[in-house]
């Protein structure tokens, strides 16, 4: 029997070296786990980041296709308005010819009133005229074709066709005749 004893010692682990193994154990599940919650917040951070650039893209989408909209409609503002301005020039030709003969007459005040109304709708779209007789001459909104001497340099002295812009963007420059200083030959 004592044999028997002595075999079954041999098979029951000391506590000693279950202490040590269930230790071991419970250190390799620890490790385990903290290496799988460190792999969770990091695809938690992960994707929080793909969330966030997500999100500013489409944020950026958003604002470009505004930005693209708003673009596209004051280009076809400025394509109809240029459109219009020889109509314009058209009828205030037919008004200067018109109130050569009869100044007063229902033709020349009905045109009047009718480019008038023109001018007003045209002007809620933001088309201002460039009007300057009498000051500098400009080059970035008026375009020179002919000149008069006179005693004054750069001056504007009349319109020969009217110049447009809406806010500040040229949409056709006045063309002028300015003035030219004399210059005495003796």
């Amino acid at each position: 029997m004592l044999e028997e004893e002595n075999k079954c010692e041999d098979i029951l682990p000391d506590d000693d070296s279950v202490a040590d193994e269930d230790t071991n154990s419970d250190d390799e599940s620890v490790n385990r786990l903290k290496s799988k919650l460190d792999e969770a917040y990091g695809k938690q951070e992960d994707l929080h980041t793909k969330y966030l650039r997500t999100v500013a893209d489409l944020e950026n989408v958003r604002k470009r296709s505004i930005r693209d909209r708003d673009e596209a409609i004051q280009r076809t503002k400025k394509q109809i308005i240029e459109d219009l301005l020889p109509v314009i020039d058209s009828f205030n030709m037919g008004i200067g010819e018109a109130s050569k003969v009869d100044s007063d007459g229902p033709l020349v005040k009905g045109f009047q009133m009718a480019i008038e109304q023109l001018n007003s709708v045209l002007a809620d779209y933001g088309l201002t005229q460039i009007d300057a007789v009498g000051g500098e001459f400009d080059p970035q909104i008026h375009e020179v074709i002919g000149y008069e001497s006179t005693d004054k340099d750069g001056i504007v002295l009349s319109i020969v066709r009217h110049g447009y812009k809406i806010k500040d963007n040229l949409i056709r420059p006045a063309s002028v005749i300015v003035s030219k200083l004399e210059s005495i030959e003796k």
